[in-house]
């Protein structure tokens, strides 16, 4: 083999090679151009996420509800008019109609404690509407991650398919000088083809990991997304289990509507109580008489009877139950965002070490093996197996990072919508 055809095959898959690990996404001029495009930073499908998704919406309606039902409830109930007629034979006796109409005053402070319920409910419904809201950004995040992930390993698989074609050439150029047999050309042609099969498949992981993120931003079918650019930041140092806890105390909005629901149970229940103490109802109206008399006026006053075998009982034991069962969800609540956010903090660290060992150690030594057997291939030294091993395992490395960098932005998306905030 000459000099010149030696210099090109060592040009070719030197090139092919430090591809490997360049760093073809955040490149400045890239991140430059794809900066404010959907799709090319997380912040940019949350934002669209939030006005478009019809869940969100959905939760938004539910919380106007629960106020327009605030603003009302502690009206009073609809006035009742109402017509008596007494008729006698003799006309020296009262003979006409009696309108009257009546107005039920509860008391004991019962309107009161119905506005309060309903307060609470609306509480209730707000803290369930960010809740909402929290969990379509974790499964956005999620899904931007999968995005990335997988466009990032369409690119891998980019270069590697270079790579093999570089090692073709070195390979047909060392059998044409007879420094090798027709069987390594044929193996060497094989990884190449190996890698196109690959590619599709991985496109096909990422054409679905793009529906999947246009489906939470309620776009249609096959719209365009840009590329993504880069993952959030992970945060570094060690993750308190105890802090987050507190911070879910505080800051949960799935917490918050428990302890909403708690307030309003308990709010049913002392009104539920309250339903043994008569209301009030008054009434006036004209007294028309049908006996050529002047007309009168006529006024009631009622009081309400609760029976112990009236619905009141049933209605005081229902609202004390509801009351246990809503303190139990609560302390249900806790002890499973407790429990989530043990293990979401143990995996996102496992993952952040994980990854960091492959990124500053064992792909570099790869990616330096690669290089070198690459080079030695090119220039006549060394065999095709060595140089195909080194690749594959270059390649299992950077997929191996990508996988860890997906379960860091997972955990990281689940810590964020346990404790209702960014970490």
């Amino acid at each position: 083999m000459n000099r010149t055809s030696c210099v090109i095959q060592f040009a070719a898959i030197a090139a092919a090679a430090a591809s490997l690990w360049s760093s073809p996404i955040t490149a400045k001029e890239r991140h430059t151009e794809q900066r404010g495009r959907l799709g090319a930073t997380v912040e940019s499908v949350l934002a669209a996420g939030r006005g478009l998704n019809p869940a969100l919406r959905a939760a938004a309606l539910e919380t106007s509800a629960a106020a327009a039902k605030a603003a009302g409830a502690d009206a009073l109930d609809d006035p009742v008019i109402s017509d008596s007629y007494q008729y006698w034979r003799d006309p020296n006796v009262f003979s006409g109609h009696a309108i009257v109409v009546t107005q039920a005053f509860p008391l004991w402070g019962k309107r009161t404690l119905r506005r309060e319920a309903a307060l609470a409910e609306l509480d209730a419904a707000r803290g369930r509407e960010r809740a909402a809201q929290d969990t379509l950004d974790e499964r956005i995040k999620v899904a931007f991650a999968q995005y990335y992930v997988a466009s990032r390993a369409v690119a891998v698989n980019r270069e590697v398919i270079a790579l093999a074609g570089g090692i073709h050439v070195a390979a047909e150029a060392r059998y044409a000088t007879g420094r090798s047999n027709q069987s390594e050309v044929i193996k060497a042609l094989g990884e190449k083809t190996a890698s196109e099969i690959e590619g599709a498949r991985l496109e096909g992981d990422r054409a679905a990991a793009r529906e999947i993120l246009n489906a939470l931003l309620a776009r249609p079918a096959g719209a365009p997304l840009a590329e993504p650019s880069k993952l959030r930041s992970i945060p570094a140092g060690n993750i308190a289990v105890p802090l987050l806890v507190e911070r879910a105390r505080g800051g949960s909005p799935a917490l918050a509507a428990s302890g909403a629901e708690i307030s309003a149970a308990r709010t049913r229940a002392e009104l539920a109580e309250k339903a043994w103490y008569p209301d009030l109802t008054v009434g006036a109206g004209p007294l028309i008489q049908t006996n050529n008399r002047p007309p009168g006026v006529a006024a009631t006053v009622g009081l309400n009877i609760p029976l112990p075998w009236g619905k009141e009982a049933s209605e005081e034991q229902a609202a004390k139950a509801q009351l246990g069962a809503a303190e139990q969800r609560h302390e249900t609540a806790v002890l499973d965002i407790q429990s989530a956010l043990g293990e979401a903090a143990a995996r996102l660290k496992a993952a952040r070490n994980g990854a960091a060992l492959v990124a500053r150690k064992a792909l570099p030594e790869s990616r330096a093996a690669l290089k070198s057997t690459a080079a030695d291939y090119a220039q006549g030294r060394g065999d095709l197996a060595a140089v195909l091993e080194a690749q594959h395992r270059t390649r299992e490395l950077e997929l191996k990072l990508l996988q860890l960098q997906l379960a860091e932005q997972t955990m990281l998306a689940a810590i964020e919508r346990l404790i209702g905030g960014d970490l």
